[in-house]
C-alpha cells in the first residue's frame, strides 16, 4: 500500500530582501537571477540540459529545475523557479526529497553570484496577488475495462489529430526560423560587437510578428486541445475525480497555507481561491483547474516536433495524474499527510473500497466557501446531505483507516503511518474547531494556523502592510523566515533528520526510476559525450552514435 510513484513539482518565488534604496527598473532581471541560481546548484552537484528544453536542468539527485517565465518578461524581475522532486514510492521518501529541494533552493539562492540580497520563497502567491505554487503528481490507473477501451481510442484519434497538425504548422514554424534569422542578420550588421544569446533570439522577433506566430500555432492546435479537453473531463481517471474532488476541496482546512488579501481578509489558501474548474488544461487559457492536463498538451502539442512516437507511451493504463489544487506546506506533518493521504486514497479507489465516501454536489463553489471561511463552519452540498470541511475530511479517514484493516499486516506497507499522521493533523484542527483558544497542538503542524497566530500577536490595528510581510517571509527558506525561526524553538515537528535530507540531496531513492537518471548525470555530465534527459528517458552521444536511454516507467 501506498507504493505507487508520486512527485512534487514546487514553484519558488524570489525576492531583494532590502529594497530601500533600490527602484523598481534597477532590480535584477528574472533571467539573470534564474541563470545565477542554476550556477549555484552546478557547483553544488552534477547537472545535464533537458533534451526539450536548453533551460531545464537535471540534477544528479534526480530532480529537475526549470524557468517559469514566458520569454517576452526574461529582462523584467520576477519570475519563478520551479524545481520538481524526483519520483519516488513512498511518501515518508518524497518528503526528505522535497526538504532536500528546499534546502538546496535556499543555499543556491545564497551562493547566487548577484550584487543583491536575494531570498527565496516557497509559497503559492506574492503581494500583488499572482498565484503560483505546488503541483503534485500520482501514477493511477487512468481507466477500466470499457472505459479502457475508449480512452485508447480517444489517444490513437489525438495521435491522428497530431500528426496533422504537425504537417500543417510546419510552415508557420518555417516562417519563424526564418524571420528569426533574418533579425539575427539585420542585428548583427546594426550591433557587429554584441553576442547574441540564446534566451535573447525571442528578443530579435517584432512584438506584432511573435504574436501573430504564437496566435496561428495555438489556431492550428486548437482543434487538438479541444480534443483533449473532452477526453479530460469526460474520460480519463473519472473515478479518481468523482471521489478525490471531496477529499482535495476539504484537505484545505488541514493544508492550506493560508493568505492575507488585499482586502484584509485571511483566507485557508490562496491557491485555493484561484481554482476555477474541475478538469482542464491549465494555462491554455488561463484556467486553473483542481486536476491538471498541462502534461498532456506539452506532449501532444510541443513535443511533438521532435518525437511523434513518444506519445504512444499515452497508451497505458497507468498515467500521471496530475493535481493543481495543492499549496507550498512548510509544515512537515501537513507535507507528508498531504501525499500520504491521496496516495492511501488512490489505493481505495482501485480496490473498488468507494462506499461511504461523500461526494461534492459543487466542486469550485465548496472550495471557495471552505478556504473563505477561518472558522471552518461553512457547510458544502454532498450526496449525503450538507458536511462541513472537517466531516468530510473525518470519512475519509474512517474509511482509510477500515481499509488499511482490512488488510492483511505484510501488505500495508507505510499505511499505518499515513492514517496515523492524519488524524494528529485532522485532530489538531478539530482542537481549534472545538475552542477557538486552543491552538496548541496547531501551531507548527497547521500552516496556515500557524501564520494566523504569528499574524494576530501584531494586534488588530496594525497596517495591512506589516501584516502581509509576516504572510510572505513565513515561507521565506532562510534563517530570517518566520517558519524556520519558529521551528528552531520546536525541532520536535520535523519529520525528516539532516542526515536523510543531506542523503536525499546526493541521489534519488535506489528503488526509484530516477536512480539510473542520476547515475547517468553523474557518469556523464563532465564528460566528453553529450547527454540530454527527459523524465522518461536520456539521449546520449552525438551524430550516427547518439542513442536512447529508457529509464523504468515514470507518472510523469
Amino acid at each position: 500500500m501506498v507504493t505507487r510513484l508520486v512527485g512534487l513539482e514546487t514553484e519558488y518565488a524570489t525576492l531583494v530582501a532590502d529594497r530601500q534604496n533600490i527602484d523598481v527598473e534597477d532590480l535584477p532581471p528574472s533571467q539573470l537571477v534564474y541563470s545565477q541560481i542554476c550556477e549555484a546548484i552546478r557547483r553544488d552537484q552534477p547537472t545535464v540540459t533537458g533534451l526539450f528544453d536548453s533551460e531545464q536542468m537535471f540534477l544528479a539527485s534526480g530532480g529537475a529545475v526549470t524557468f517559469e517565465s514566458h520569454p517576452s518578461m526574461h529582462a523584467l524581475p520576477g519570475g519563478l523557479v520551479e524545481i520538481a522532486t524526483p519520483e519516488v514510492q513512498s511518501p515518508a521518501d518524497l518528503l526528505a526529497c522535497q526538504r532536500s529541494i528546499d534546502q538546496l533552493a535556499s543555499d543556491a539562492t545564497a551562493d547566487s553570484e548577484t550584487s543583491f540580497d536575494l531570498r527565496i520563497l516557497k509559497n503559492s502567491s506574492d503581494a500583488l496577488g499572482h498565484v503560483y505554487g505546488c503541483h503534485e503528481n500520482y501514477e493511477a490507473q487512468v481507466a477500466t475495462g470499457l472505459g479502457l477501451l475508449v480512452y485508447r481510442l480517444f489517444v490513437l484519434l489525438l495521435w491522428v489529430m497530431q500528426a496533422i497538425s504537425l504537417v500543417v504548422a510546419m510552415p508557420l514554424m518555417a516562417i519563424t526560423l526564418a524571420t528569426v534569422n533574418v533579425s539575427r542578420i539585420r542585428k548583427r550588421h546594426e550591433l557587429p560587437t554584441t553576442e547574441i544569446e540564446p534566451q535573447d533570439i525571442f528578443e530579435l522577433v517584432p512584438t506584432w510578428m511573435s504574436s501573430l506566430l504564437i496566435a496561428s500555432l495555438r489556431l492550428v492546435h486548437l482543434p487538438t486541445v479541444l480534443m483533449l479537453r473532452f477526453v479530460a473531463r469526460h474520460v480519463a481517471f473519472r473515478v479518481q475525480r468523482r471521489y478525490l474532488a471531496a477529499l482535495l476541496v476539504s484537505r484545505v482546512s488541514l493544508c492550506g497555507t493560508g493568505n492575507l488579501d488585499p482586502e484584509n481578509r485571511f483566507q485557508l489558501s490562496a491557491k485555493a481561491m484561484a481554482i476555477d474548474s474541475v478538469a482542464d488544461m491549465g494555462g491554455f487559457r488561463g484556467e486553473r483547474p483542481i486536476f491538471v492536463y498541462g502534461h498532456w498538451l506539452g506532449q501532444f502539442c510541443a513535443k511533438s516536433f521532435l518525437s511523434l512516437g513518444s506519445t504512444r507511451q499515452m497508451l497505458r493504463q497507468r498515467q500521471r495524474l496530475q493535481i493543481g489544487l495543492s499549496d507550498s506546506n512548510m509544515s512537515d506533518l501537513a507535507e507528508y499527510v498531504k501525499v500520504g493521504s491521496v496516495s492511501l486514497v488512490l489505493d481505495m479507489l482501485e480496490s473498488g473500497h468507494t462506499e461511504g465516501l461523500p461526494i461534492l454536489k459543487k466542486p469550485i463553489d465548496s472550495l471557495h466557501r471552505i478556504a473563505n471561511d477561518w472558522n471552518l463552519v461553512s457547510r458544502v452540498p454532498t450526496h449525503r446531505g450538507d458536511m462541513s470541511a472537517l466531516e468530510i475530511q473525518k470519512e475519509f479517514l474512517l474509511a482509510a483507516e477500515s481499509f488499511v484493516e482490512s488488510t492483511p499486516a505484510n501488505m500495508r506497507g507505510e499505511a499505518p503511518l499515513v492514517v496515523y499522521r492524519w488524524r494528529e493533523l485532522l485532530d489538531s484542527v478539530l482542537a481549534f474547531r472545538r475552542e477557538f483558544s486552543d491552538v496548541d497542538m496547531a501551531l507548527g503542524r497547521v500552516d496556515w494556523m500557524t501564520k494566523r497566530w504569528l499574524i494576530a500577536q501584531l494586534g488588530d490595528e496594525i497596517e495591512w502592510t506589516a501584516r502581509k510581510k509576516i504572510d510572505l517571509r513565513y515561507h521565506e527558506l532562510s534563517e530570517d523566515g518566520y517558519y524556520i525561526q519558529f521551528l528552531k524553538s520546536r525541532p520536535d515537528l520535523r519529520l525528516v533528520d539532516d542526515e536523510s535530507i543531506a542523503r536525499r540531496r546526493r541521489s534519488p531513492p535506489a528503488s526509484s526510476p530516477a536512480a539510473r537518471r542520476g547515475w547517468l548525470i553523474r557518469e556523464f555530465a563532465n564528460s566528453d559525450e553529450l547527454l540530454q534527459s527527459e523524465w522518461t528517458y536520456a539521449m546520449i552521444g552525438r551524430g550516427r552514435r547518439r542513442r536512447r536511454i529508457e529509464f523504468v516507467d515514470t507518472p510523469r
